[in-house]
């Protein structure tokens, strides 16, 4: 891979790690631990089983970018959130992400793509970093969708035994919410009784041999328009506990939040819970175990219809390859063939952006070594500036009104 960090940006490098450093040590209080202590191995091709997914999801709102642009503004609007403590199950090479609800294929090589989505492409390599990118419709908006992270085995051996098995009920002490949990085989299922948290889903978590787990979620929104204003707001949520058999589970939750005048210092909320008694609360509020609750993910995945390829364009499908180029496509369904195209040429350009900013976060991890703390803004911020390319293929599917943008980018 052609180096993208030039001299001309050594600068831009070495303050960034020097950031990541203070970063590192201001986030350490309310990061749990994840799966380090299971040794990297090479992973490729993916065996069966249960891995840890801790991962960093991007939406960007391509529509409402190109809108702005077309009367001058630079926008940028995106939601990402970061997600530590995600069980997923590998089967035959498909992974099913709890999160996104997307089922994803990686092959022998490490290539991902997904059977529902024909835009979703990407990579994985034979330590576990892997990132993909595409498209979706969020509000009947086209929206680009970029994930990285890391994916860890959790062999057996990685697992709490059986002694920590059952369903618990759990209470914070100082706001009264209310949480299900189910542990079996090594793992932590659960959901919020009350139905007081809608804002996001709740996803498998590992249960460690010593009875310990912990998860952490945290969400970033940003709306900058470029020389005139910028407005971010995040909120983190980090939980860790522990299972003592035959007591029950403790738990410590800490809530921050910052941005736009809401600034909060963590606090944390405790739970405490016991095992659950027979009654208390219907069949169909207990968590699933994992294995149903991976199971009834696919089978929603699965049941989406599926698109044709007939459908598209041979180089959408498979964009070409070529030393010192990247390349990007993008794709918009639209009545109108010449807004359908802005759209596409736009979506594409996006993810050339992605993919400038992966390069930038691997020859980071490359310097410093550290692979779960970046500065997202300032690396994405950074590949925008970089986005220079020309037009390489256009076509307008007329009986799907869908239109397909190649964007061929050189890496000086």
């Amino acid at each position: 891979m052609r180096p993208i960090i030039t001299r001309k940006t050594q600068a831009f490098l070495a303050a960034l790690v020097a950031a990541l450093v203070l970063v590192s040590l201001s986030c350490a209080a309310v990061q749990p631990r994840g799966a380090d202590e299971i040794p990297p191995a090479n992973l490729l091709p993916l065996a069966d089983g249960w891995y840890q997914y801790d991962f960093t999801r991007t939406f960007r709102d391509i529509e409402a970018e190109q809108a702005f642009a077309a009367a001058g503004v630079q926008l940028r609007q995106e939601i990402t959130w970061r997600y530590t403590g995600v069980v997923v199950s590998v089967e035959n090479g498909f992974l099913f992400d709890p999160v996104t609800g997307i089922e994803l294929y990686i092959d022998g090589d490490g290539q991902i793509a997904s059977p529902e989505n024909m835009s979703i492409r990407g990579n994985m390599s034979d330590d576990g970093t892997f990132h993909w990118s595409g498209f979706t419709l969020e509000n009947g908006r086209l929206t680009g969708i970029l994930v990285h992270g890391t994916l860890t085995p959790l062999p057996r051996s990685a697992r709490g035994g059986p002694e920590f098995d059952g369903v618990f009920h759990l209470t914070d002490s100082g706001t009264g919410r209310q949480q299900l949990a189910r542990i079996s085989d090594g793992f932590y299922t659960w959901n919020f009784a009350d139905d007081g948290e809608t804002w996001f889903t709740p996803w498998p978590t590992l249960v460690r041999p010593d009875g310990s787990f912990s998860f952490s979620m945290d969400m970033t929104t940003i709306m900058e328009m470029v020389g005139m204003s910028s407005q971010s707001f995040s909120t983190a949520i980090a939980m860790e506990g522990r299972v003592t058999p035959g007591q029950g589970i403790t738990m410590e939750e800490i809530v921050r939040t910052a941005g736009m005048g809401e600034d909060q210092s963590p606090i944390p909320q405790i739970f405490s819970g016991t095992t659950l008694r027979a009654g208390d609360f219907p069949n169909e509020a207990i968590p699933e175990n994992i294995e149903a609750f991976v199971g009834a993910g696919r089978s929603a995945a699965r049941s989406v219809p599926r698109p044709d390829p007939a459908n598209y364009p041979d180089w959408y499908l498979a964009p070409p390859r070529r030393e010192g180029y990247i390349f990007a496509a993008g794709e918009k369904t639209f009545d109108s063939s010449d807004v359908a195209l802005r759209l596409a040429e736009a979506a594409a350009a996006a993810r050339l952006a992605d993919q400038i900013m992966i390069r930038i976060v691997n020859e980071i991890i490359e310097v410093t070594g550290d692979t779960g703390t970046t500065i997202d803004s300032i690396i994405r911020t950074e590949a925008f500036e970089r986005v220079s390319y020309r037009v390489a293929e256009r076509y307008f599917n007329e009986r799907t009104r869908t239109a397909f943008v190649l964007l061929e980018m050189r890496l000086d």
